[in-house]
């Protein structure tokens, strides 16, 4: 099955700097040509960034015709971050950092300072409790957002739309009305709009059911009708975080001889995990996880994964505790999970195949 590695001169933080660099803040990252060609066209008076969850390049094309709105105005491709997951790519792109520096890596992170595993964005452990009476992540891994450095420029007044955004919706429609008046109003604007879908539908159904084909086209046709719409001195760039893959589920307490060996449950991500393992079986763990699933993961130390997939930049400290011993990354549709859940999902990613790592840069309006 073909694989991407991330590319980290042409994935979400270089749009990101380069929108950044327009709005009068340099970022430590590197600017996308692309992107900033289509900046240096015009000077605009609202660049809006909208991402899709889970909308890959490989979803577009398998479930849209040609002649729709967005395959007809697709106009590069991107690599994901690494994981390619929400958590860590959403994160990158809100804060301008490279996984390495902000640290939300996966879904799922141990904090030795609670001795936990935590899901960031619910707060919530293992057992599937509330973690702390504080939020965690928000805590140990405080994400430094561009909003507020954008604003403090003077330039450009930035905002997030979304369920947690700085201005909260909670429909899609309600999404596009609130892009549609922070775009005609007399403030120069970025505005950032993150909705979950088709990546909820492809988690429930599969990559290629009809309610996700249902999703895409309703995103499709409103994104058309927001274009006609809009004042024209506006750039409207659209992008995803990850594509998905349909998932083939094994769980790892049907391998006891992996288990005995691992501190606790792997973290991070079903599809690249992080395994803290016993002192007595460092050396040994890497033959023995090869035998099971050999050729359907790559095992990297810790120290690889950092160096190799994480990106560039200043490594926070953070990033040690939540990678492990070793790192497990899929090459197919295998996906481990630990324990056997009571709702099985279909669609995952995290892992390095085409479908997950190659996400569109839609120009929906320049």
């Amino acid at each position: 099955m073909p694989i991407q590695m991330p590319d980290y001169h042409n994935c979400g933080v270089n749009v990101v700097s380069s929108i950044a660099n327009a709005c009068g803040l340099t970022l430590d990252h590197q600017t996308h040509p692309f992107v900033d060609a289509l900046l240096q066209k015009k000077s605009y008076k609202n660049i809006i960034l909208m991402l899709f969850d889970g909308m890959g390049v490989d979803l577009l094309q398998k479930m849209l015709p040609e002649d729709a709105f967005l395959r007809r105005h697709l106009r590069h491709t991107l690599s994901a971050v690494f994981p390619s997951t929400t958590t860590c790519a959403t994160t990158a792109i809100e804060c301008g950092q490279m996984p390495c520096e902000h640290a939300w890596l996966g879904w799922t992170l141990r904090f030795p300072q609670i001795n936990q595993s935590v899901d960031v964005y619910t707060n919530q452990n293992d057992r599937g409790e509330v973690a702390a009476e504080y939020h965690v992540g928000n805590r140990f891994i405080p994400r430094d957002f561009i909003y507020p450095r954008i604003n403090a420029c003077g330039k450009y007044k930035a905002c997030s739309v979304s369920f947690f955004g700085d201005i909260k919706i909670k429909t899609l429609p309600e999404l596009f009305e609130t892009i549609l008046s922070l775009a005609k109003d007399n403030e120069k604007r970025y505005i950032y709009a993150y909705w979950p879908e088709p990546d909820s539908s492809m988690h429930r159904h599969g990559c290629y059911h009809e309610k996700c084909l249902a999703q895409l086209v309703d995103i499709n046709d409103r994104v058309e009708k927001l274009v006609s719409q809009l004042p024209e001195d506006t750039l409207l760039l659209l992008t995803a975080d990850h594509g998905l893959i349909d998932a083939d589920i094994r769980y790892l307490d049907d391998y006891p001889d992996l288990m005995a060996m691992l501190v606790h449950d792997a973290t991070m991500e079903l599809r690249a995990l992080s395994f803290h393992v016993k002192p007595e079986y460092k050396v040994l763990f890497p033959a023995a996880f090869e035998k099971h699933f050999g050729g359907h993961f790559r095992m990297v130390t810790q120290k690889e994964f950092i160096k190799t997939y994480l990106g560039p930049g200043n490594v926070r400290k953070n990033v040690c505790d939540f990678v492990g011993d070793y790192v497990a990354i899929s090459l197919d549709e295998m996906t481990l999970m630990n324990h056997r859940p009571s709702f099985l999902q279909i669609g995952h990613h995290a892992g390095l195949t085409c479908q997950e790592m190659q996400v569109p840069l839609i120009v929906a309006k320049e």
